[in-house]
């Protein structure tokens, strides 16, 4: 194998090996809902679930469910669009504002602490790295992540 095959390799085993505590657990925890919320509060308008879905990258039935579950937080509430009685238009709440506000306060803490701890030269190298390996990604055709809001707190 040349060290093409083995840094394939030692991705997936390190992607596999942190998956089951760090993403998993972000992802049974928020069940969608976080991207959903940080979507809509970075919109200066009201989105329709079907841009919803577009954006997260998600099914229109997957949506639905994140709906659910946030409008019975309280965190959005959906309405019937005026300008067409067919769509539904979905808004964020002061307390989905605040609980993304949380959230992504939190992750951002967690990513700065481990940026510390590499170091500024290795950190630079690091996102040096990745803004190339995303550039090779798009020359080999991998699609690019569907368009949505930044990430910001």
């Amino acid at each position: 194998m040349g060290y093409a095959e083995d840094a394939v390799k030692e991705m997936f085993t390190l992607a596999m090996r942190s998956r089951g505590k760090n993403i998993d657990s972000v992802n049974r925890g928020a069940k969608g809902e976080t991207p959903a919320l940080h979507m809509l509060a970075m919109s200066s308008v009201p989105l329709t679930p079907g841009r919803m879905s577009d954006m997260l990258g998600v099914s229109p039935g997957r949506v639905s469910a994140i709906l659910d579950r946030l409008e019975k937080k309280g965190m959005v509430v959906r309405e019937t669009d005026p300008s067409n009685r067919r769509n539904v238009l979905v808004s964020i709440t002061d307390k989905g504002r605040e609980a993304d506000r949380r959230a992504f306060t939190e992750i951002h803490d967690r990513f700065v602490h481990v940026f510390e701890r590499m170091g500024e030269e290795h950190t630079r190298q690091f996102l040096d790295r990745c803004t190339e390996f995303a550039e090779y990604m798009r020359d080999e055709g991998f699609p690019s992540p569907p368009e949505g809001p930044p990430c910001t707190i």
